[in-house]
């Protein structure tokens, strides 16, 4: 077997582009059924991703080469810092989960009246403050839903809104944040400088925000009948002192610490901490049970619990990078040329390109990179339009998507989380994601922008058409 793919070597599909989209078809269309079924989950999903595998390697003129580009794409360097932070993540998760900080937070806001009417808005607005300042939506994601989620569902708050409101919160920082990946992409590829960018959409995001804000108080506990009021007798505040390790988590991504060196970090301070306190015993960091050839702990369940995630991605990103070789994507961009007749319909283009390779990547920065070039030719160089709001239109369009697809990875990981935490989570994906009420503001938002024009402003070479 080869180990080292020929990237230069053209990768066909008997019946060309249809059979290039075919594997992908399967695999959309496995997913949605299981949604339709109530069964949407990360481990379900495996198997269609399997299906589609199959399906590729069948239709591939060159099956060996095409295995070869499917593993390119799953060991490339952002799916292993993805997986590798995931781990760590889910270690941390059930250090707290284990130590008690959820029952101490949960008797904190008991103690100061905070109830679940408010407590999504609360988590709305403290995990935008941090991932504002990380710029790391799958950090904020990280840090929040393993402590917050069951905090808010044990006070009474709605459980898909619960999760929504950390979903918004990392979509906010995402299409916000000077250093978020997504804002970097597009202002490097419509050649404007960062600050642009982030001052040009300023009044988009404090108008979803604000639209966002105002959903999560009215709908907290509206949407959904999950709920699980707290029984203040199982509520103490011995947990509180873990507080100590999301902080350090907090601050380490804020000062601009790899994500990995803070998880290890935050990991190892928890564990410290919780032995030194008392509230983690020792013989819980590694169980072993030869008898039955069974192995546990914290460090091992954390890693565990997000097994089913990490899986799906790596086969999902294997096949992204099929249709990336087999040329898709290239086409895909390449057609959006001919549809272009007004600034509108110029933007409605791009837009649609946006949310077509954001279905079909599942990562924002990788939408913006392929989708950047045309972007810049259509928009600026065609349309004479401000670099700067092409870059607006791709941030914010890709963020808004992102939040609202169930199989991207922000509402998976907060599925997976929420559901590690110990606390009820009956509802589906879909549902969660109906309660990403900044994404659907976001996105509307967008779509009246481009409807109305407002924000719209001319480069310094427009042209007269």
């Amino acid at each position: 077997m080869s180990t080292e793919p020929n990237a230069a070597a053209p990768l066909r599909f008997r019946g060309g582009t249809f059979g290039l989209l075919l594997p992908f078809t399967v695999l959309l269309s496995g997913m949605l059924l299981l949604a339709a079924a109530g069964k949407a989950m990360p481990a379900a999903f495996w198997v269609p991703a399997l299906a589609a595998v199959a399906t590729a390697l069948a239709l591939a003129k060159d099956p060996a080469h095409c295995a070869d580009l499917l593993i390119q794409g799953m060991a490339s360097e952002m799916v292993a810092t993805m997986l590798l932070a995931w781990f760590l993540a889910g270690i941390v998760a059930q250090l707290m989960k284990e130590t008690g900080l959820v029952e101490g937070l949960t008797w904190l806001c008991i103690s100061t009246g905070l109830g679940g009417r408010v407590f999504p808005l609360v988590a709305f607005l403290c995990g935008s403050f941090l991932s504002l300042a990380t710029g790391m939506a799958l950090g904020t994601v990280i840090a929040l839903a393993p402590i917050l989620y069951p905090v808010g569902v044990a006070l009474g708050a709605d459980g898909p809104v619960m999760a929504g409101a950390i979903i918004s919160a990392a979509c906010l920082g995402d299409s916000a944040a000077p250093m978020s990946d997504t804002t970097i992409a597009a202002a490097y590829t419509q050649g404007v400088d960062v600050g642009a960018v982030v001052r040009a959409r300023l009044r988009y995001v404090l108008a979803a925000a604000a639209i966002a804000a105002v959903c999560f108080f009215v709908f907290a506990g509206a949407a959904h009948s999950g709920g699980t009021p707290v029984d203040e007798g199982s509520a103490s505040p011995r947990g509180l002192v873990m507080l100590a390790v999301p902080a350090l988590l907090a601050v380490m991504m804020c000062r601009g610490v790899h994500l990995i060196v803070a998880l290890v970090s935050a990991a190892a301070a928890g564990i410290a901490l919780g032995l030194a306190s008392g509230l983690l015993p020792f013989e819980r960091l590694l169980v072993v049970d030869a008898a039955s050839f069974t192995v546990g702990g914290v460090l091992v369940e954390g890693v565990q619990s997000l097994l089913d995630i990490a899986v799906f991605a790596l086969l999902l990103m294997g096949l992204v990078n099929l249709l990336d070789k087999g040329g898709f994507f290239r086409r895909l961009v390449n057609a959006c040329s001919h549809f272009i007749q007004s600034d509108r319909t110029c933007e409605l283009s791009a837009a649609a390109l946006n949310v077509a390779l954001c279905l079909l990547t599942v990562a924002s920065s990788v939408t913006i990179m392929l989708e950047g070039p045309i972007a810049k030719k259509l928009l600026v160089e065609q349309r004479g339009l401000c670099p700067a709001r092409s870059a607006v239109l791709m941030s914010g369009i890709s963020c808004a998507a992102l939040g609202l697809i169930p199989y991207a990875f922000a509402p998976l990981l907060t599925y997976m989380l929420a559901g590690r935490s110990g606390a009820p989570v009956d509802f589906s994906i879909g549902q969660m994601v109906l309660c990403n009420y900044y994404g659907w503001a976001l996105a509307l938002v967008m779509l009246f922008s481009i409807l109305t024009g407002w924000g719209r402003a001319p480069g310094t070479s427009r042209k007269e058409h």
